[in-house]
């Protein structure tokens, strides 16, 4: 097999040792996989999505998918370094589709409150509105 298509990723510490503790417990298997089936095969995409079901039922957290665990870590890298480095951990070519579908947008817009207040502020004389800006009540 080609290694054309395969990255390196650094998995952070905790997930290493995670890891390595789930390889110590893994059943013996001719892939030498850590997550293999009863059988020893790897598992399937929809086995995978079934066992996430049950593990989150019964709980509130229905709403946990592995995309808000990518969404998260695209976020949370973002956040720290920049875009292009969360599209690099996705695996993204296109820093856009991070940006787009991957990095959480604030709830809240930034506090620009101190510069709309020039807005308000009296000159001592009566100014008509700038043109060329939406507002009903010009209509």
């Amino acid at each position: 097999m080609s290694d054309a298509g395969w990255r390196m990723v650094v998995p952070p510490r905790f997930a290493v040792g995670m890891i390595m503790a789930r390889k110590l417990v893994a059943a013996d298997n001719p892939h030498d996989a850590i997550f293999a089936s009863r059988r020893g095969t790897w598992l399937s995409p929809n086995n995978v999505r079934r066992q996430w079901r049950e593990a989150r039922a019964d709980t509130d957290l229905a709403w946990v998918t592995p995309h808000t665990f990518r969404k998260t870590v695209a976020t949370l890298i973002k956040e720290e370094t920049d875009t292009k480095s969360a599209a690099a951990q996705l695996g993204h070519s296109s820093e856009e589709v991070t940006a787009t579908y991957y990095i959480a947008k604030p709830a809240q817009a930034p506090d620009v409150s101190d510069i709309l207040e020039r807005l308000g502020i009296d000159h001592g004389t009566r100014q008509d509105p700038p043109t060329g800006l939406p507002n009903d009540a010009q209509r």
